[in-house]
Protein backbone atom coordinates (compact mmCIF):
# COMPACT_ATOMS: atom_id res chain seq x y z
CA UNK A 1 0.00 0.00 0.00
CA UNK A 2 1.44 3.44 -0.72
CA UNK A 3 2.45 6.06 1.60
CA UNK A 4 -0.12 8.73 2.07
CA UNK A 5 -0.09 12.01 0.12
CA UNK A 6 1.60 10.32 -2.94
CA UNK A 7 -1.60 10.41 -4.80
CA UNK A 8 -4.25 7.06 -5.30
CA UNK A 9 -3.27 6.14 -1.59
CA UNK A 10 -4.07 2.08 -3.17
CA UNK A 11 -0.60 2.58 -5.34
CA UNK A 12 -0.92 2.17 -9.23
CA UNK A 13 -4.31 0.98 -10.51
CA UNK A 14 -4.23 0.19 -13.96
CA UNK A 15 -7.76 0.22 -15.63
CA UNK A 16 -6.08 -0.73 -19.05
CA UNK A 17 -2.74 -1.38 -20.41
CA UNK A 18 -3.89 -1.49 -24.43
CA UNK A 19 -3.12 -5.23 -24.53
CA UNK A 20 0.52 -5.25 -23.67
CA UNK A 21 2.17 -2.85 -21.22
CA UNK A 22 4.90 -1.22 -21.65
CA UNK A 23 7.26 -0.85 -18.82
CA UNK A 24 10.98 0.60 -18.53
CA UNK A 25 13.10 -0.40 -15.83
CA UNK A 26 15.90 1.56 -13.78
CA UNK A 27 17.27 2.30 -10.66
CA UNK A 28 14.75 4.50 -8.00
CA UNK A 29 17.03 7.40 -7.07
CA UNK A 30 14.72 7.94 -3.68
CA UNK A 31 12.50 5.54 -1.74
CA UNK A 32 9.46 5.33 -4.79
CA UNK A 33 5.95 4.42 -3.65
CA UNK A 34 3.38 2.47 -6.12
CA UNK A 35 1.43 5.20 -7.74
CA UNK A 36 3.87 7.76 -7.94
CA UNK A 37 3.92 10.13 -11.34
CA UNK A 38 8.12 9.70 -11.86
CA UNK A 39 10.59 11.57 -14.03
CA UNK A 40 13.88 9.92 -15.18
CA UNK A 41 16.95 11.83 -13.39
CA UNK A 42 20.54 11.19 -13.85
CA UNK A 43 24.27 11.81 -15.17
CA UNK A 44 24.75 12.07 -19.04
CA UNK A 45 27.24 10.13 -20.57
CA UNK A 46 26.69 6.91 -19.10
CA UNK A 47 25.92 5.57 -22.58
CA UNK A 48 27.84 4.80 -25.39
CA UNK A 49 26.47 4.23 -29.36
CA UNK A 50 26.70 0.38 -28.37
CA UNK A 51 23.74 -1.49 -26.53
CA UNK A 52 26.69 -3.42 -24.93
CA UNK A 53 27.46 -0.27 -22.45
CA UNK A 54 23.62 -0.21 -21.25
CA UNK A 55 22.49 -1.80 -17.85
CA UNK A 56 19.42 -0.97 -16.46
CA UNK A 57 20.91 0.81 -13.89
CA UNK A 58 21.58 3.46 -16.33
CA UNK A 59 18.38 5.05 -16.31
CA UNK A 60 17.31 6.54 -12.62
CA UNK A 61 13.78 7.56 -11.45
CA UNK A 62 12.68 10.09 -9.06
CA UNK A 63 8.80 10.89 -7.93
CA UNK A 64 6.61 13.64 -7.63
CA UNK A 65 7.10 14.42 -11.61
CA UNK A 66 5.41 18.17 -12.79
CA UNK A 67 5.03 19.45 -16.04
CA UNK A 68 7.33 18.59 -18.52
CA UNK A 69 9.14 16.16 -16.28
CA UNK A 70 7.08 12.76 -16.27
CA UNK A 71 8.28 9.65 -17.81
CA UNK A 72 5.86 7.12 -16.67
CA UNK A 73 3.63 5.75 -13.23
CA UNK A 74 5.78 3.47 -10.73
CA UNK A 75 4.14 0.15 -10.37
CA UNK A 76 5.22 -1.13 -7.17
CA UNK A 77 7.08 0.01 -3.61
CA UNK A 78 10.72 0.11 -4.05
CA UNK A 79 13.33 1.13 -1.98
CA UNK A 80 16.13 3.83 -3.10
CA UNK A 81 19.38 2.29 -5.07
CA UNK A 82 17.14 -0.84 -6.33
CA UNK A 83 15.41 -1.69 -9.20
CA UNK A 84 11.91 0.12 -9.93
CA UNK A 85 9.41 -0.65 -13.36
CA UNK A 86 7.75 2.50 -14.47
CA UNK A 87 4.58 2.12 -16.93
CA UNK A 88 4.76 4.66 -20.16
CA UNK A 89 1.55 3.47 -21.64
CA UNK A 90 -1.80 2.24 -20.09
CA UNK A 91 -4.76 3.56 -18.35
CA UNK A 92 -4.15 4.15 -14.25
CA UNK A 93 -6.61 5.50 -11.56
CA UNK A 94 -5.00 9.16 -10.78
CA UNK A 95 -6.08 11.80 -8.46
CA UNK A 96 -7.30 15.40 -9.75
CA UNK A 97 -5.84 19.00 -8.93
CA UNK A 98 -8.33 20.61 -9.69
CA UNK A 99 -11.54 19.52 -12.29
CA UNK A 100 -10.36 17.09 -14.63
CA UNK A 101 -12.68 16.79 -17.75
CA UNK A 102 -13.39 14.08 -19.49
CA UNK A 103 -11.61 13.67 -23.18
CA UNK A 104 -9.42 16.49 -22.60
CA UNK A 105 -5.73 16.16 -22.16
CA UNK A 106 -4.24 16.36 -18.95
CA UNK A 107 -0.60 17.45 -17.41
CA UNK A 108 1.63 15.79 -14.57
CA UNK A 109 0.36 18.58 -11.94
CA UNK A 110 2.63 17.85 -8.74
CA UNK A 111 1.63 16.16 -5.72
CA UNK A 112 1.42 13.03 -7.89
CA UNK A 113 -2.01 14.40 -9.63
CA UNK A 114 -3.22 15.30 -12.79
CA UNK A 115 -4.64 18.33 -14.18
CA UNK A 116 -6.52 19.67 -17.44
CA UNK A 117 -4.09 21.24 -19.98
CA UNK A 118 -4.51 24.65 -21.27
CA UNK A 119 -4.82 24.83 -25.16
CA UNK A 120 -1.65 27.16 -25.94
CA UNK A 121 0.91 26.80 -22.85
CA UNK A 122 0.14 23.44 -21.30
CA UNK A 123 0.24 21.50 -25.01
CA UNK A 124 4.38 20.49 -24.34
CA UNK A 125 3.23 19.08 -21.14
CA UNK A 126 0.62 16.74 -22.02
CA UNK A 127 1.06 13.54 -20.20
CA UNK A 128 -2.50 11.64 -21.69
CA UNK A 129 -6.10 12.47 -21.63
CA UNK A 130 -9.08 12.01 -19.05
CA UNK A 131 -10.89 9.16 -19.76
CA UNK A 132 -13.46 9.87 -16.82
CA UNK A 133 -13.84 13.33 -15.30
CA UNK A 134 -13.12 14.09 -11.41
CA UNK A 135 -13.55 17.08 -9.04
CA UNK A 136 -10.00 18.78 -7.41
CA UNK A 137 -9.31 16.04 -4.52
CA UNK A 138 -11.63 12.95 -6.72
CA UNK A 139 -9.90 9.89 -9.14
CA UNK A 140 -10.18 9.66 -12.56
CA UNK A 141 -8.64 7.36 -15.42
CA UNK A 142 -6.31 8.68 -17.36
CA UNK A 143 -4.89 6.64 -20.56
CA UNK A 144 -0.86 8.16 -20.32
CA UNK A 145 1.09 8.05 -23.34
CA UNK A 146 4.70 9.28 -21.96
Amino acid sequence: MAAAGIGNPLGAVVVFDGGNPRIVGGKARQNLSGGVLAYTSGAEGIVTSGLASFVATDIEFAGDASGLLFNGVVMQDTASGNHVAVATRGAFILQANGAVIAGFPVKCDGNNSVANTAISADAAAKMGRALTGAAAGGFCIVDINA
